[in-house]
């Protein structure tokens, strides 16, 4: 009988803390149009920020999405410029993953690597190590691959800088 009740106050107790948690967490959450001037969201278990030289650090399960990019890692890096907007992003994982919602497209674009670094100047992704993506059911493997956000262009293997060769499959498109 006891275990019941110690249950039920345990819920009884809770429950002002996790409605308004609950209710707060759709307001959280951004929008996904690509927007690389919008704000960008992080989690992560640890964070450390050095304004004086415009890095931050971010370990343990770090999560990161502007706009409709997400990253995922073990540990990202942001470099920022003077106003705080994100200009180089580092993500090293055991795989640091990259998805990008696109609307109206059937399939996401997914990407995974050891090592990931985004330059929002060209809006490129260079993945290094283990490199895939994922476009539609089409799949792109190389030890380097180069995926180009503005024009959705993959470059891998030597056109890269890879010394592997690619491993590519392409799916005929259904009828």
């Amino acid at each position: 009988m006891m275990p019941r009740i110690a249950s039920r106050a345990l819920t009884v107790l809770a429950m002002p803390i996790l409605v308004p948690a609950l209710l707060l967490v759709p307001r959280c959450l951004p929008a996904l149009e690509d927007d690389p001037e919008g704000p960008l969201y992080l989690e992560a278990d640890s964070a450390e920020l050095f304004e004086a030289i415009s890095l931050s650090i971010y370990r343990g399960d770090v999560f990161a999405r502007q706009g409709n990019m997400e990253l995922r890692g073990d540990q990202v890096m942001v470099h920022h410029d003077p106003e705080r907007r994100p200009e180089f992003i580092i993500v090293i994982g055991t795989p640091a993953t990259y998805l990008q919602r696109e609307e109206g497209e059937e399939k996401d674009i997914e990407a995974a690597a050891l090592h990931m670094e985004y330059d929002t100047a060209k809006d490129e992704i260079t993945l290094i190590g283990q490199a895939v993506v994922f476009q539609g059911e089409d799949t792109f493997r190389s030890d380097h691959i180069i995926y180009d956000r503005a024009r959705a262009r993959i470059k891998a293997g030597t056109v890269a800088e890879g010394k592997e060769r690619v491993k590519i499959r392409i799916s005929p498109s259904p009828q």
